[in-house]
């Protein structure tokens, strides 16, 4: 028998019964040795154990920031100070507006938000705010309390959904007691083996001729914390693999880059609502980027006053953007490779890359997210071609419930959107657009060959792979939830 559990055996002797921190308090054995030898006795009969489960609760990072107040809350106290009214367009914190309105402390009218009598409660401190009390009653517990109202457990299932609380589930040891077996096992303990190998056996020899204990691999010990690479960068290695194993070569281009490549170079019209304030982000240093190749510039021009019959200004194509796609990749591409050799031909390449769009922000959209381009350069490719690369790409993901959706982009002729059935939300989500470069633009990059298409957001594929429910969790800075997170199922 192991000396951790005849260290065990003695304790329970003494005392009948103990618990796993009164066993850790009157004997020298850690945590991890002791939970081995009980459960290892317990196995084999010697003791019995008795078990019961508990909840530990633990605010994320965004909990501990509701604290002093939420978003509701803040709103409601800056509705009052405006004098209980105020247009929602001038409200950047659609949380806010949305748990308002559901609580009833405001109504929205008319795009106009009215303070109600509940919401006066509220921002008067008249009236406290459930939520946020049972939040501040979490941050100072352990494990949740038995018997809780059923208001309250609602309450923290709401928590829950808002990604401000997670529950863990443990079992823990309540009770050990040693058996009728186990004491009879005590008198002869030191009959049964060693249970470690030391320097000494091993330089003397003496190990060969004595009987070892069996190793127990099920005994339950601490949890390990070995370093994961973040999901994120997990899942971009995989789609890397994916069109690197399909042939693809990886091509990479600047974050901030400029509106001729981001816009004018793919034909997107200077006036485009695209390119308001409300859907790009415009930096002021630098707040221009110029373009170099003079000769690309004039034919890009050409192709606008031909196409747009409109107005076309240089000022206004070197504007300074954070890219709103890596179809931007794409188009520098096309241009760098246009006097390619014949025979090197079709030219499939594909870029990974963060973009940045100014969005309202909800379960499936962010202002900062991953997108790949692909594309492939070539003769006569067609519709058909683009479709059948696009099911054998997203089928290495396991996803095959698509449907494509004609659409237009200003850059391809014909366009179509790829969506995914998410049937646990009952929700299409969309992955992205694709179709054939127009025409206009090859001409303009320098090249007469056929290109294809494609620009999905990488973060929305990430929903059924790790199993989360909205792509805020990607960016969370909980390292909890990194160590706890489901592994990347492809």
């Amino acid at each position: 028998m192991h000396e951790y559990e005849i260290t065990v055996l003695n304790l329970l002797k003494r005392h009948k019964a103990a618990s796993i921190d009164s066993l850790l308090q009157h004997s020298k054995l850690g945590r991890d040795a002791a939970l081995w030898a009980v459960e290892n006795l317990a196995g084999n009969g010697l003791v019995s154990i008795e078990r019961e489960q508990e909840q530990a609760p633990r605010l994320t990072e965004e909990g501990k920031g509701y604290l002093h107040a939420f978003p509701e809350e803040k709103l409601v106290a800056q509705l009052s100070k405006s004098g209980g009214k105020a247009s929602a367009s001038k409200i950047s914190d659609q949380i806010g507006i949305i748990w308002a309105k559901r609580n009833g402390w405001i109504k929205l009218e008319a795009g106009s938000l009215t303070l109600t009598e509940q919401g006066k409660e509220i921002a008067e401190n008249r009236k406290s705010y459930a939520f946020r009390d049972l939040l501040n009653q979490l941050s100072k517990l352990q494990t949740l309390p038995k018997g809780m109202p059923e208001k309250s457990r609602n309450e923290l299932k709401e928590l829950g959904k808002r990604n401000l609380l997670e529950i863990t589930e443990r079992g823990i040891i309540t009770a050990i007691k040693i058996t009728e077996k186990g004491e009879k096992a005590h008198a002869v303990a030191g009959e049964e083996g060693i249970g470690a190998l030391t320097r000494e056996m091993l330089t003397k020899g003496t190990w060969e001729k004595e009987r070892f204990r069996k190793y127990d691999i099920n005994a339950p010990a601490e949890e390990a914390q070995p370093a994961r690479l973040h999901p994120l960068h997990e899942f971009l290695d995989v789609i890397r693999g994916i069109w690197l194993n399909m042939g693809f070569t990886e091509v990479s281009g600047p974050i901030i880059e400029s509106a001729f490549w981001n816009f004018d170079a793919l034909f997107s019209p200077q006036d485009h609502p695209t390119r308001d304030m409300q859907d790009t982000f415009f930096l002021k240093n630098p707040s221009e980027i110029s373009v170099d190749d003079i000769a690309l510039m004039k034919r890009v021009k050409r192709m606008h006053l031909n196409g747009w019959k409109d107005r076309w200004r240089e000022e206004v194509a070197r504007q300074a953007i954070l890219r709103t796609h890596t179809t931007s990749v794409s188009a520098r591409s096309i241009n760098r490779f246009a006097t390619a050799d014949e025979k090197s031909y079709p030219l499939k390449f594909f870029s990974v890359g963060r973009t940045f769009r100014n969005e309202s922000i909800d379960y499936k959209h962010l202002a900062e997210f991953y997108m790949v381009d692909g594309i492939i350069i070539g003769n006569g490719l067609t519709l058909s071609n683009l479709i059948h690369t696009l099911k054998k790409f997203y089928a290495q993901l396991g996803m095959n419930d698509l449907v494509f959706r004609p659409s237009y982009f200003p850059f391809v002729e014909p366009g179509l959107e790829i969506y995914y059935r998410d049937k646990k939300k009952n929700d299409s989500i969309e992955l992205g657009g694709a179709g054939i470069i127009r025409k206009e633009i090859t001409k303009a990059m320098g090249t007469n060959k056929t290109v294809l298409a494609w620009g999905p957001g990488l973060d929305r594929l990430m929903f059924g792979s790790l199993g989360i429910d909205s792509i805020s969790e990607l960016y969370k800075n909980d390292v909890g939830w990194l160590r706890r997170r489901k592994e990347l199922k492809i």
